[in-house]
Parts: C-alpha cells; structure tokens; sequence
C-alpha cells in the first residue's frame, strides 16, 4: 500500500488541485482492483513484486496525469485564426511604419553612403526588435485570453476531461442585428490602436514637420540641401505626459475587440465595457484640453522658419484651433459612442441577448 500510496501521490502531484483528490481516490480504487484480479488470477497473495508489476503496466505518473488533463493550448483551435489575423496586422503596421521612419532617416543622411549603410543596419535591428517585442505582446495577450475562453467555455466533469459545452440552437438568439459585430470597423480600430501604441511610444519623432527645404533649392546641392533640413516636433511634452494613459485605453480596446471579433456578438458586459473605456477616453482629452498647450510650435518657432511674422501668427491660431477642434470632436465622437451603448444596453435589458421583439 506504500508504493500505491506513493505512486498515486506522483500523479497528484501533475494534476489541479480542484480535482486532485476525486481523481487520487479513482485511480487508487482502479490499481486495487487490479491488484486484486492479478492476486486471483496467479493464486499468490499481494506483495511487492506483483505490486510494481501492476503499476508498471498503469502506465508513468505524469502520463497518467496527462489523460485527465486533456489537450492543452498556448494558443487553441478556437483563437487561432483570429490570432495569425491580429499578427498579420501587426506586421503590415509596423513593417510599414518602419518603413516611414527609414525613409526619414536616410533623407537626413543624403550624400553619405556610410551613414546611410550605418542608418539601414539600424532599422532592420529596430525593425526585428519591435516584431519580436509585437509578437511577444500578442502571444501573451491570446495566452491569456485562451485561459479565459477555457475557463468560461468548457466543463470539467469528475474524471477531469476538459469537454467543450454542448451546442445550443438557442445561442443562435444572440446573434440579432443590434448585437452583431461588424468585422470591418473591429478591425479598422485595432489597427489604429496598435498604430497609435506603436508611434506614440516608439516613434513619436516622426510626429512633426520640415519647416522648409529652401537649401536644396538655393544650393543646387541635394546632400548640402538635405543636410540643412531640420525636422521640428508638432507635439509637445505635456502632451506626452497622457501617451501612458491613452496607451492603456488603447491595449484594452483593442483586447475588447478581439475578445467581440471571437464570440461574434455584444454583451451587457462587454457593452458596459465599451462605455467605461468611452468615459475614462473622455476625461483625458477634458484634461489636455483644461492643461497647457498640447503643441511644441510657437509663433517665434514659425517666424523662424517661413520668414513672415503675419502668417506665422495666422498659422499658429489655425493650428491651435485645430487640436482644440480635433479634441472637441473626440469628445462629442466618445460621447455618441457611450449614448448608443446605453440605448443598446437598455433595450436589451429584460433580453440580454436577443433583439428586441416586435409587436
């Protein structure tokens, strides 16, 4: 009994604990039994040897463990598809943002071959870093939403066998007009999440402008010409001081919008989630707008580099009107956004899931 004892400990030891002890209690019945058979069948009592056989032909602890633990994923079946689209994204956005940066960055190094070389070697190392940093970032986001999907789809019955739930005709009432999700606009946002992540948090130089390229058409000289380009930042650091926040809200957008693009529908959860992202969307852009200037550019810096005071100023006003403008209309955009969730959410309130009926 001391090596039953043990042997059923070490398949335990590979098994959840919410099961261990049904299925410890099972497989020490099974080996008594077998035990019992062998004794009857030779005419000797139990003992060690016959013993050892026994557990031998049961088959190694953490085989045995893994019959009761079922098929298990980093990424399944379920989320694959969805996952190898997010990743095809992923590299179309960041391939083509690399891109813009390197063409920006050998415009800057015209008429040199060495620093261009240098400047090439330096973006494909970027360029590998920041596939690899995307592609462990996704990995670990449908990781983590394939344990959710598990634990909220399948059922664990007493032996332990993970089971998918049973299809429902009657999941097909979740899926009415009001709640289905539209593939091209989850899609759409996802894009523009992670492409906001990507240049705001690694590519925030390329947000800015060339006041002028005056010296390659006074010197005749492209490399001379390029070499006095300066690029001028738009945004400025206050600013920035809300990227960490705005990141946020767009990694759990775009987390929001996988999870809807895999069930295909809206819930009241994921509903009241949109609104929370909506009202928190909402009190950053009140807060650039109540904060100091959100652009870097002044009139000076304008006058500097077209040579007109006037039209500096003319232009400083209209670029202030227009980020105020563009903050206002996100507002007023994430306000619509959290009305129609509502309306949505109460009209469905007495049917979670089906569209309302008609009378």
């Amino acid at each position: 009994m001391n090596l039953i004892d043990t042997y059923v400990s070490e398949v335990g030891r590979h098994l959840p604990k919410k099961t261990r002890a049904d299925i410890e209690a099972e497989i020490r019945s099974i080996l008594q039994d077998m035990l019992e058979e062998r004794s009857q069948k030779t005419g000797k009592p139990v003992d060690e040897e016959m013993t050892l056989e026994v557990l031998k032909a049961y088959g190694a602890p953490e085989k045995v463990a893994a019959t009761y633990l079922g098929e298990r994923y980093l990424i399944g079946p379920r989320l694959y598809p969805i996952f190898m689209l997010v990743l095809r994204i992923v590299l179309m956005v960041t391939g083509s943002l690399a891109i813009i940066g390197l063409g920006i960055a050998l415009s800057q190094t015209f008429g040199n071959p060495q620093n261009a070389f240098e400047t090439i070697l330096k973006a494909i190392a970027n360029f590998a870093t920041s596939i690899m940093t995307a592609l462990g970032n996704i990995v670990l986001i449908f990781a983590i939403l394939e344990w959710a999907l598990y634990r909220a789809g399948g059922k664990v019955e007493v032996k332990g066998l993970p089971k998918e739930k049973e299809w429902d005709p009657r999941s097909l009432m979740k899926i009415s007009p009001p709640n289905r999700v539209k593939l091209g606009e989850m899609i759409a946002e996802i894009i523009g999440c992670f492409a906001a992540i990507v240049i705001f948090n690694f590519y925030p130089q390329i947000i800015g402008f060339t006041p002028s390229l005056n010296g390659v058409v006074e010197s005749g000289n492209w490399a001379v010409g390029f070499g006095n380009v300066t690029f001028t930042p738009l945004l400025s650091e206050t600013f920035f001081h809300f990227v960490p926040y705005m990141t946020l809200v767009w990694a759990l957008t775009i987390i929001l919008n996988i999870v809807l693009l895999r069930m295909g529908y809206w819930t009241a959860v994921t509903r009241i989630f949109l609104i929370s992202l909506k009202i928190i969307s909402i009190i950053i852009v009140a807060a650039m707008l109540a904060g100091p200037s959100l652009i870097a550019v002044t009139t000076s810096t304008l006058t500097t580099a077209i040579g007109d005071a006037d039209t500096a100023r003319i232009l400083m006003i209209m670029l202030t009107q227009f980020v105020r403008f563009a903050l206002w209309i996100t507002i007023i955009g994430n306000g619509i956004e959290i009305i129609r969730a509502a309306y949505r959410l109460a009209t469905n309130k007495k049917f979670p899931f089906a569209a309302p009926e008609r009378g």
